[in-house]
């Protein structure tokens, strides 16, 4: 296999990159803008009317569940654990079958503008508040990432990591004068989680729901044409191919392409049983309890359109989740093969051996300093933006949930009451500004805790995934109360919770496997509360039974599309 010679990396991005990222915030702000003079009442503010096109729904929950985590986070597994994680996907026919004949019919019938509203009618008011404090807890950690891992890109692309010396990309002399002052140096990030999260507060603001979809539009666009773009660049200069890549990793680490099927241990990272899991249960619980997915199918025109808007999230997920980890292959082996071009923060050689630091870094730095000039403002601007849409769609969607009705005709404006899209604009507000805060103590805690950005979810937010899904899970499919509900809820929060940080509770080297986080508290739950409802809900008689997912089931169908007349 001949390796052809590739050109040295360029001292960071050009002014041409820097025009790529403004003309990209001048679109988004453009549609904002469009957005909010099309907003009437809290329908169109949160809902976008209920009219948005099925094919927009569907690329907007790509981008929105994606979000920048997954795209650095698959590239930067591959490069530094191996493909295993890649195996998630032989779950999408089952997660499929659950959310486009389970989930979808079943919440479609009911009409709602926040999920949360579901727990109140089957149980009661306590069951709908633990419901939005999971949902609250899982959503502020969400975007709080988000927010961490966008301004980690952005200040790995902005200001190189290579030491002093070599590679400059603000110019002569600032990187010195960088070093002259530490205390700007370790605190820039926390910096850019501040400009990045006030300028989404005032975005989320403005623009509302049906922003928040046609940005996402935009974003999954600019996601997708990443992949191409660094596949196209590591084929082209190198002449290698996939088969190529893989060479070279099985070369550089034999475990990189060696798949552990299973194992009973649960400390085991990753085996290709515990990818499964993690991506079938993750799917059905987030299309069957989180606002910010449900919420977009709320906002499309009937039940065939909910479904075929997950279609299109299914389809391109997986397209996007293969160039990703193919991309993370791509990376790689062009550094395995030029390791000079990597700084030593990310990788270096000991004793012989090639060691990947930082894998979830890799990918913004090649954005930065090895595509020509004006591809890395691009990537820049959409890693940047996909911080802000994450956050606009978290805020929007947490503010569907906890804000509450008023009044919105002219004459109660006129008494000096707030309109209820006012109000609504006002904890969209004051949410933006609370996740920016937690967005920087998330930043603080990722830096120091050694893990990388798959391994952080679990303890900053996907903790709370679980025990929220449960809550529906139960509601559907078991006959009971409240009072066996909300102890087996709060049971599985408290495994979740150990799960999530035994390495840090108990002093041990060994952590559970991430990969099961969400799988192990909501199937607990589920059990927990069936066994309690032995005792507790005996020839129960409460309303609520008419929530079932049978019952439901059973009612005539009113969002199907209506026929079409001549």
């Amino acid at each position: 296999m001949e390796i052809l010679a590739v050109a040295g990396p360029r001292e960071g991005l050009a002014w041409i990159d820097a025009v790529a990222v403004i003309v990209y915030l001048i679109v988004t702000s453009a549609i904002v803008i469009w957005s909010s003079r099309q907003q009437e009442d809290t329908e169109d503010y949160f809902l976008g009317g209920r009219s948005m096109p099925w094919m927009a729904v569907g690329l907007s929950l790509l981008a929105t569940l994606m979000s920048s985590i997954s795209y650095m986070g698959m590239p930067g597994e591959i490069i530094a654990k191996g493909v295993t994680m890649f195996t998630q996907y032989l779950a999408l026919p089952f997660s499929m079958f659950v959310v486009l004949f389970i989930w979808v019919p079943f919440f479609m019938r009911l009409k709602m503008t926040s999920a949360y509203e579901y727990l109140e009618r089957r149980f009661d008011r306590r069951a709908r508040i633990l419901g939005g404090l999971l949902f609250l807890l899982l959503r502020l950690g969400w975007m709080s990432m988000v927010m961490y891992v966008g301004s980690l890109a952005l200040r790995q692309m902005t200001f190189s990591l290579v030491p002093e010396g070599t590679l400059d990309p603000l110019g002569e002399g600032f990187t010195s004068a960088l070093g002259t002052t530490p205390l700007l140096r370790e605190t820039l990030l926390y910096w850019i989680v501040a400009v990045v999260g006030v300028s989404a507060t005032f975005y989320a603001c403005a623009g509302g729901f049906r922003a928040a979809v046609w940005n996402d539009v935009l974003q999954s666009v600019m996601l997708l044409g990443g992949t191409l773009v660094v596949l196209t660049y590591v084929t082209w200069t190198t002449g290698t191919g996939p088969f190529d890549w893989w060479q070279i990793a099985t070369e550089h680490t034999e475990s990189h392409t060696k798949l552990k099927l299973f194992s009973l241990d649960p400390t085991v990272r990753t085996t290709v049983f515990t990818a499964v899991c993690m991506s079938f249960f993750w799917t059905i619980c987030t299309h069957g309890s989180d606002q910010v997915v449900l919420q977009r199918y709320f906002s499309t025109r009937s039940l065939a359109s909910a479904r075929r808007s997950y279609l299109v999230n299914a389809m391109t997920d997986v397209t996007v989740g293969a160039l990703l980890a193919l991309s993370g292959l791509a990376l790689l082996s062009f550094y395995l093969q030029h390791p000079t071009f990597l700084p030593t923060e990310i990788m270096s050689e000991e004793g012989g051996k090639v060691i990947v630091h930082r894998g979830d870094r890799v990918l913004p730095h090649f954005f930065a300093h090895q595509l020509p000039a004006g591809f890395g403002g691009i990537a820049l601007a959409a890693l940047l933006c996909d911080a802000m849409q994450t956050l606009v769609s978290g805020v929007n969607s947490i503010s569907a949930v906890f804000t509450p009705e008023t009044p919105a005709n002219a004459d109660e404006r006129s008494k000096g009451k707030l309109s209820s899209l006012t109000l609504a604009r006002l904890m969209t507000f004051a949410v933006g500004l609370l996740v920016t805060g937690l967005g920087i103590a998330v930043s603080y805690m990722a830096q120091r805790s050694g893990r990388n950005i798959l391994e952080m979810m679990a303890p900053a937010f996907n903790m709370f995934l679980g025990p929220l899904a449960s809550l529906f899970l139960i509601g559907m499919f078991l006959k009971c109360t409240a009072r066996s509900l909300i102890p087996a809820v709060l049971c599985s929060l408290a495994i979740s919770f150990v799960w999530s940080y035994w390495k840090e509770l108990f002093g041990t080297e060994k952590q559970p496997t991430f990969t099961l986080t969400t799988a192990i508290p909501y199937l607990s739950s589920y059990l927990i509360a069936a066994f309690l409802s032995l005792f507790g809900d005996r020839n129960s008689n409460h309303p609520g039974l008419a929530y079932t997912w049978k019952a439901v089931m059973s009612r005539p169908d009113e969002n199907e599309d209506p026929p079409t007349t001549v």
